[in-house]
């Protein structure tokens, strides 16, 4: 077995659209002959209020009744772990907390203990390590190690080919990448630590992505440091990593947000960042980088440089149902900060061009600071919702819907024909009908 095994496939399709990433899956063809009006989107969900939501969340079906749940961390409360089941129409309800608080921490799932059910491990920020074992009907066995270092980014993937998930994880003040190797049971063994520690200020680490990038069948890691830049690692398949720093420009060096996902359809995972700063007074926005598959990498950021101010939280996916990947992002346009943040939407043309989309009913400000954006089929409707987490103390977690023209809807079952399953045909990037390989 290969890193990227069937065990690894559907998990990392799963932490992708958890992390707000459309993974390396291609997007659908559009409907012949169907020429799409853009889909409007309005707020249709708000979740804890008044409180600072971090990192990225988790959306997975958590108690096998074939919807999707959400899970997400926030500071300075108790208990810091928040876990929504959802109703498959839109609607979640709380879970009354049975597990033991560690503080915020950062999310990842997948089948750690071959049961056939998704498993959380929460890393805090203050250095435990919490592995929940589910049991398939929404409770969960824990088991709790002490880490090295506090964190901010968790991956689950199978990094030595032994059929086990194992635990990668980004530190903010001392270890940076950390490497456990699991046993398929939930117990972790440090692997190792990479990069060595430069002289001088801490590099806080800010976002981790995992997927293959050079397509020879292992896992491999990018990931973003304050002040570091981006490093990329090259898994070997026995649980050793090859790699380094990679010039990518910024001013400040702040990259705060990954994604990968094959925005050129070229068959190669390309790098979506968003956080990075040209300075004040400077066109902002996401970039993006193309990979040719061999570790080259080429600009590709026309159209996306029109904020203010950049933001944590990115996401990539099919909004409009067009065949091409889409950037939802998080940012300030208008310039004074106590205006607050707002969500874009850049609409992609399948060959690295970017158009920001100006009526797309997402809020242009006055939300808090933006920390993810996700995309996730949340109603199994076949389109995708926008959740955003926002972190300053008035934060919260906003869902936006999209509101379809009746008219694109008759236009789209008339082309399909009788007799089609809308959601196989419309379902982009869900986990239960992603169509995709990686």
């Amino acid at each position: 077995m290969i890193g990227l095994g069937t065990q690894s496939r559907w998990l990392l399709a799963t932490v992708w659209l958890a992390a707000g990433c459309a993974g390396l899956f291609r997007s659908e063809a559009p409907l012949p002959g169907y020429s799409p009006t853009l889909p409007h989107y309005s707020l249709a969900l708000t979740l804890g209020p008044r409180m600072e939501w971090r990192f990225q969340p988790l959306l997975v079906d958590l108690n096998g009744d074939g919807h999707l749940d959400l899970a997400a961390t926030a500071r300075l409360v108790k208990n810091s772990l928040h876990i929504w089941l959802g109703d498959g129409k839109g609607a979640f309800s709380a879970v009354e907390p049975t597990w033991t608080d560690i503080g915020y921490a950062a999310l990842a799932t997948g089948d750690i203990n071959h049961d056939g059910f998704p498993d959380i491990v929460a890393a805090s920020h203050f250095g435990r390590i919490q592995t929940l074992l589910s049991d398939g009907r929404g409770g969960f066995v824990e088991k709790i190690l002490q880490g090295k270092d506090g964190y901010v980014a968790a991956q689950l993937a199978d990094i030595n080919g032994d059929g086990h998930l194992d635990l990668i994880l980004l530190g903010y003040r001392k270890a940076a990448i950390e490497v456990y190797l699991g046993d398929g049971s939930g117990n972790w063994t440090l692997q190792t630590t990479f990069p060595e520690p430069r002289p001088g200020r801490t590099m806080p680490g800010r976002a981790l992505v995992v997927g293959d990038l050079n397509h020879d069948g292992h896992v491999d890691l990018v990931a973003a440091f304050q002040r570091w830049g981006v490093y990329i690692y090259y898994g070997d398949g026995r649980g050793g990593f090859t790699g380094g720093p990679v010039d990518f420009p910024s001013a400040d060096r702040e990259f705060q947000s990954l994604a990968l996902a094959d925005v050129n359809k070229d068959g190669h995972p390309d790098i979506i960042i968003n956080g990075t700063s040209s300075g004040r007074d400077q066109p902002n926005g996401p970039d993006v980088y193309l990979g040719d598959g061999r570790g080259g990498w080429k600009a590709s950021s026309d159209g996306l440089k029109v904020l203010k101010f950049p933001a944590a939280g990115i996401a990539v996916g099919d909004l409009d149902g067009d065949g091409n990947l889409d950037i939802v992002a998080g940012g300030n346009i208008t310039g004074p900060v106590p205006s607050g943040y707002g969500l874009f939407w850049f609409r992609g043309d399948g060959k690295g061009g970017w158009r920001l989309i100006q009526e797309s009913g997402l809020p242009t400000r006055g939300l808090p600071i933006i920390s993810s954006v996700t995309l996730a089929d949340l109603d199994r409707d076949g389109f995708l919702e926008i959740i955003a987490l926002s972190g300053s103390p008035g934060g919260k977690v906003t869902i936006w819907k999209q509101r379809k023209d009746p008219g694109r809807l008759l236009s789209e079952r008339a082309l399909r024909g009788p007799g089609v399953d809308e959601r196989k045909s419309e379902c982009r990037f869900r986990s239960r009908c992603s169509g995709g390989s990686l």
